[in-house]
This record gives structure tokens, C-alpha cells and sequence, in this order.
């Protein structure tokens, strides 16, 4: 299980090994910091937002404890960090207590509910060589991490509806799910459930019984994370 205590995070390319790596030789010479004295920011408003009636543009709207980590090979502590989805931002509290939003290049986060101790993986979208150039300035969230990788891209729009008996718009925030493998290092869309199986055909008989044994429909994330899951194990044997 991957733990705080083994902080460093590699992407790689190749096929035999997981997205995220997570070991203690992979940070020898990383510096760890503190983000509010080596994170560049500026000052979030939420002014945007302001008209906003439902939704969140956030990952999760609480903050969370957090590993940020670098191109350079440094990871930094925060206390307080948030991930912005729509905008595809980062941010966190300084140390006066105001939100702000990271400028520094951070490439991945390992976010940590102080409450149930449940950890969020993320990668930015460049590291994990997409088709299509318009997912490299995105995040996403790593669901299975291993020789095939299960990722998901929590995307966030505002929908606008006129707000009757006056001339503004009310505005929610819609959340958008899609899921991609991540093998052989490239980022292959997931259309639906069936193609997720499709894609993993060549263990289909075996796959196909554990889809009866485990009753998996497809209806769910953890319905996915399941079918890769057990296409790792099944790999691994």
C-alpha cells in the first residue's frame, strides 16, 4: 500500500512498471520543503464563482493535507490544498491564511483526508503522453496504479440557465467522469464498459467469470477499479 512515509512519486514509460512509483531510492537528493515558503502564488478571490448556485469547481471542497511534487525533483508539505478542476489549478492556504493558488509547476499531489485517512492520487495529464495535446494541461486521478493503470479525468464545466424576472444567469458547475488505461505508456479513452473489456480481452475468460462472480455491472467507479484490479492480478500471476 502506497504511504506518506515512502514520499516520492516517477512517472514512467514503460510497460513493467506503475505510473506512480513509489519508493525510497526514487528521492534520493529530493529536497522536501514547505509550501508556503517554496510554492510561488497568488492570491485566490473566487470571484468567478460568485454566481455559482450548485456544483463545486473543486476536487473535493475541503482541504486536505497534501505532497506536491516538482519537474526538479522536490516535493513540498501543505496543510491545506485543494484541487480546482475546472480552472485546473492548485490551491492551498499560506501561511496567513489566505487561499492562494500555486504558479510553481506541480506535476503530481498525493492528497490525504485527515478525517479517514483515505489518499487521492493525481498526475498531470503531460506526464502521462496523451494523443490528444488538449489533456496534457489537466489533472488526473489515478484509480488503480500498476502495470495497467486505471485513471480518471474529473472534468467540471459551468451550465448557465436564465434566471427568470431578472437580466443575469444562474450558474452550476456539471462534473463530467471519464476514465483512460494507462499501458504500455500511452493514454487510451475508455468509451464505456464494454469497452474496458474489450480492451482487456486477452484474459476475457477469466475476467468474464470474475464480472459474474463479483456481480459488476459497470454502473460505478469501483465497478472499473475492480475489473483492472483483477486484471493486474491476473498479469501478476
Amino acid at each position: 500500500m502506497l504511504t506518506a512515509a515512502l514520499l516520492i512519486l516517477f512517472l514512467v514509460q514503460t510497460r513493467a512498471q506503475k505510473i506512480i512509483d513509489v519508493t525510497n531510492s526514487d528521492g534520493t537528493g529530493a529536497i522536501d520543503y514547505n509550501t508556503t515558503s517554496a510554492v510561488i502564488g497568488q492570491l485566490y478571490t473566487g470571484i468567478k464563482y460568485v454566481r455559482v448556485t450548485a456544483g463545486t469547481p473543486f476536487f473535493k471542497e475541503q482541504f486536505m493535507k497534501a505532497r506536491l511534487f516538482d519537474d526538479g525533483g522536490g516535493h513540498y508539505r501543505c496543510n491545506a490544498v485543494r484541487i480546482n478542476l475546472l480552472d485546473n489549478e492548485i490551491n492551498y492556504l499560506g501561511s496567513d491564511g489566505k487561499e492562494m493558488i500555486a504558479s510553481s509547476p506541480v506535476r503530481r499531489i498525493i492528497l490525504t483526508d485527515s478525517t479517514t485517512g483515505e489518499q487521492y492520487y493525481f498526475v498531470w495529464g503531460w506526464e502521462l503522453t496523451p494523443t490528444d495535446k488538449a489533456l496534457e494541461k489537466v489533472w488526473f486521478q489515478v484509480l488503480v496504479n500498476d502495470e495497467v493503470s486505471l485513471c480518471r479525468q474529473i472534468k467540471k464545466r459551468i451550465h448557465e440557465t436564465p434566471s427568470y424576472g431578472t437580466a443575469t444567469t444562474d450558474q452550476d458547475i456539471v462534473t463530467i467522469e471519464t476514465y483512460y488505461l494507462h499501458r504500455k505508456g500511452a493514454l487510451v479513452l475508455v468509451k464505456s464498459w464494454q469497452d474496458l473489456q474489450d480492451q482487456l480481452q486477452d484474459r476475457k475468460a477469466i475476467l468474464t467469470q470474475y464480472i459474474h462472480d463479483h456481480h459488476l455491472k459497470g454502473r460505478n467507479t469501483d465497478d472499473y477499479i475492480q475489473l483492472v484490479t483483477a486484471y493486474n492480478a491476473v498479469k501478476n500471476n
